[in-house]
C-alpha cells in the first residue's frame, strides 16, 4: 500500500527534477503544462488537471488506462461543493453537475511524464528525472513530442485540444448545423411558396433539382 500525501502518491524527491516544479505543482523557468490546470475548493493553491486532459495528452483514450498504466498517480475524485465551483468557473460544463469528476495533481502528472506533458518540451532538459531520461537512452535536447503543432510566436497553444466537450460545445455556439448540408446545395433560409399547376409543374421541378 502507497502512502498518499497531499494528493499523490508520496516517492522520494529528486533535486535536479525539483528546480523545474514546485511544491503546488507550477512549472518553473518558464515551462508551461500542454493541458489546463486550476486550484480547487479548499485544497489551496495547489494545482489539478481534469484526469481525461492529462490521458488524452498522452494518447490514452480514457483516463481509466491511464491510471492502470501509471500507478503513481493518485486520481481524487472531488466533492459537490468543489465540483460547483469549478462549474461556475467554466473549468467544467453544468451537465457534469451529475458526474463523478475525477483529477490528479499537476505536479505529480510531471514527475511522471516530464518533457512529454510540457509544451515543446525537450527530452532530458525538461523531465522531472534526468537519470531515467538518460538511462532509457533519450537524446538530451530533443523534442519529446515532435508531432505536436506548437504556436507561432506570440499566440496560445491550444489546451482546448485535450478537452472532451470543447468540440461538441462548438456546434452550439456557431449556430451552424450539426449535420452537414449536401454539397452543392446551399441552405434555403426562406423556403419558396408556390402554386403547381398543370403549366408550370416541369419549370418548378426543374428549380428544385
Amino acid at each position: 500500500m502507497m502512502d498518499v500525501v497531499d494528493d499523490e502518491v508520496a516517492v522520494p524527491d529528486i533535486e535536479e527534477g525539483e528546480k523545474k516544479v514546485d511544491k503546488m505543482g507550477r512549472l518553473l523557468e518558464g515551462r508551461e503544462y500542454r493541458v489546463r490546470t486550476f486550484t480547487i475548493l479548499n485544497r489551496g493553491e495547489r494545482l489539478y488537471m481534469l484526469s481525461t486532459e492529462p490521458a488524452r495528452c498522452i494518447g490514452f483514450r480514457d483516463s481509466y488506462l491511464f491510471f492502470q498504466k501509471h500507478k503513481m498517480l493518485y486520481k481524487i475524485i472531488i466533492d459537490d461543493d468543489a465540483k460547483r465551483d469549478l462549474i461556475e468557473r467554466d473549468i467544467i460544463p453544468h451537465s457534469y453537475k451529475g458526474r463523478a469528476i475525477g483529477v490528479v495533481t499537476a505536479r505529480s502528472v510531471f514527475r511522471e511524464f516530464g518533457a512529454k506533458i510540457v509544451i515543446g518540451g525537450r527530452k532530458v532538459i525538461d523531465d522531472y528525472d534526468e537519470k531515467a531520461a538518460l538511462e532509457r537512452g533519450d537524446t538530451e535536447g530533443e523534442l519529446a513530442v515532435p508531432e505536436d503543432r506548437l504556436p507561432p510566436a506570440g499566440e496560445e497553444y491550444n489546451r482546448n485540444q485535450y478537452v472532451a466537450w470543447h468540440g461538441a460545445s462548438a456546434v452550439y455556439h456557431t449556430g451552424a448545423p450539426s449535420v452537414p448540408l449536401p454539397v452543392g446545395k446551399a441552405l434555403d433560409q426562406k423556403k419558396r411558396k408556390v402554386t403547381v399547376t398543370g403549366d408550370n409543374w416541369m419549370i418548378e421541378h426543374a428549380r428544385e433539382t
